[in-house]
């Protein structure tokens, strides 16, 4: 399995580290992938890290989901993205999955991939989506997308996300060998 992590500056850096942590333990691929002109991004509190491609050079057939970390500036600059938009319309088109945490999932209500879909986000960003139903839950999986609510949750959502995709013996796997919760 191939997921490829949109990277944008400002994003939340629990919700960039605990998903790539978690689903590299669980034998996931991993691909940080700049959405501007650099390779290096810098979260919201600092933290720089150097991306493994830009976005643009992407080979997007050779990956199987996508990510969207949150945080309100990295999701400002993620939506401002037409590459962005267009990566994630193709995924959902073929069937892919897509991923988003915090206030990342109104980058998928902006591009209108969840207007047949159940779907949380960060509280008080609910008022700018365009989806089926929104929940209060901290995880939702509506067919192949999953969202989540925030940095507090972006533990049990990388879980729920591995468990998808690789397997509930895997995600239990890895939440023993962390000792989570």
């Amino acid at each position: 399995m191939q997921i490829l992590f949109l990277m944008a500056d400002g994003f939340e850096e629990t919700e960039f580290v605990t998903p790539f942590d978690y689903w590299q333990r669980g034998g996931l691929n991993v691909t940080l992938a700049s959405i501007s002109d650099s390779l290096s991004v810098t979260g919201k509190l600092g933290l720089r890290i150097q991306a493994d491609i830009l976005l643009k050079d992407a080979d997007l057939a050779q990956f199987d989901a996508i990510y969207l970390p949150g945080g309100g500036l990295g999701v400002k600059n993620l939506a401002a993205s037409a590459a962005v938009e267009a990566a994630i319309k193709q995924f959902d088109a073929q069937g892919k999955w897509l991923f988003a945490i915090c206030a990342a999932p109104l980058v998928l209500s902006k591009a209108g991939l969840l207007k047949d879909r159940k779907c949380t986000c960060f509280p008080g960003c609910e008022g700018d989506l365009i989806c089926k139903q929104y929940l209060t839950d901290r995880v939702v999986v509506d067919g192949k997308v999953i969202t989540s609510c925030g940095a507090g949750s972006a533990e049990e959502f990388a879980f729920e996300c591995l468990a998808q995709v690789a397997g509930r013996e895997i995600s239990e796997k890895i939440r023993n060998q962390v000792v989570a919760r």
